[in-house]
């Protein structure tokens, strides 16, 4: 789904793909961002990496994608990860979870649903709606730390 994103849809992102022969890993190199993507299903990490989602926001996931960002075009990158995320939502039905590095998600999408964190403190300008429009996708907010203190 990502080089269908990547290289047909979005075809001046410039981007590379490199298989790393001999191990789990495919790497993907954009002009503003990388990604890094570890598809071997029986990583102890991912498997936690899933279930502490699925405990915790609800999210089925199966892999996990590792992003870089180009620090001096981070303004732009952002907003072309946004384009990528919205096109990969539109191309499956899949669960997602998008996080920095923080403790709640940015965003997830369950079971067809997006959900955008309403709390999100220093990080509002990065998701704005102008912004966040960019995923073309419909979606609700959610306050995520709301949320989770009422599970506890």
């Amino acid at each position: 789904m990502l080089c269908e994103v990547l290289f047909i849809e979005l075809i001046n992102y410039e981007a590379e793909v490199w298989d790393r022969t001999g191990t789990q890993y495919v790497s993907v190199g954009c002009t503003y961002f990388s990604m890094s993507i570890e598809s071997d299903d029986e990583d102890d990490y991912i498997e936690r990496y899933r279930k502490a989602n699925l405990e915790a926001y609800g999210v089925d996931t199966n892999v996990f994608i590792s992003i870089q960002f180009i620090t001096s075009t981070f303004d732009i990158g952002w907003l072309n990860l946004l384009e990528v995320v919205g096109k990969l939502l539109r191309l499956n039905n899949l669960d997602l979870v998008v996080e920095d590095h923080t403790t709640y998600p940015l965003l997830k999408r369950v079971k067809g649903r997006l959900f955008i964190n309403c709390n999100l403190d220093y990080r509002t300008w990065y998701m704005t709606k102008e912004n966040v429009d960019l995923l073309k996708y419909p979606y609700q907010e959610e306050d995520f730390l709301k949320d989770s203190e009422h599970e506890k």
